[in-house]
């Protein structure tokens, strides 16, 4: 009982201090709660003295000052039709020859093996036209054919020969290399396909 009297000035005193406390506890309810004589009761008692009153509800938030109203634009009437959209434009892909792309396929890295049946059966040459005037080839010149391919010379040595949009015919041989040949010339170009 001594030891418990020994630490109420310090419990009464840090009762006092407490920042949160409004107002301090009056003398009589700290005098009530010493004259209990069970602890459990009297640190009760101390313990309800140290409790915080009861906040205050929080001010009401001030009403917005409400701006005043922006000079209001009459709508358009409404017409009965509804504005066009934009129309959109449908970008189709690309389309993709399956054939061609099957072909390229299965020829991957085949070019030094024997000819299938159906590459023996692509003829061995084609006839076209040569698109404008003719001035006959040097290194690199490339051949625009009116079928809509393009070939390319490859380690030509030059040749001159003047025509106006000459017959040409492309050639095969049994090796793989394409030769064109110039109507009116003896002479041939080895050339690639580049379109």
């Amino acid at each position: 009982m001594s030891a418990m009297l020994r630490f109420l000035p310090l419990s009464v005193a840090l009762l006092l201090s407490a920042p949160s406390l409004a107002q301090p506890p009056a003398p009589a309810e700290l005098a009530r709660c010493t004259a209990i004589a069970d602890p459990a009761e009297r640190l009760a008692c101390f313990d309800a003295l140290a409790q915080p009153a009861t906040p205050a509800p929080p001010a009401a938030d001030p009403e917005p000052v409400k701006e005043p109203a922006a000079a209001s634009v009459p709508a358009p009437e409404p017409t009965g039709v509804a504005p066009a959209a934009p129309p959109r434009q449908a970008v189709a892909p690309a389309p993709v020859d399956l054939d061609e792309q099957r072909y390229g396929i299965e020829r991957f890295g085949a070019e030094s093996l024997p000819p299938t049946a159906e590459q023996r059966t692509t003829p061995a040459s084609i006839e076209s036209r040569l698109k404008g005037e003719f001035t006959g080839w040097v290194e690199d010149t490339v051949f625009e054919l009116e079928n809509g391919q393009a070939w390319q010379c490859r380690k030509c040595r030059s040749v001159y020969h003047r025509a106006e949009s000459p017959r040409v015919t492309i050639r095969r041989s049994f090796t793989g290399v394409y030769w064109l040949k110039v109507d009116g010339l003896n002479q041939q170009a080895k050339v690639h396909r580049i379109r």
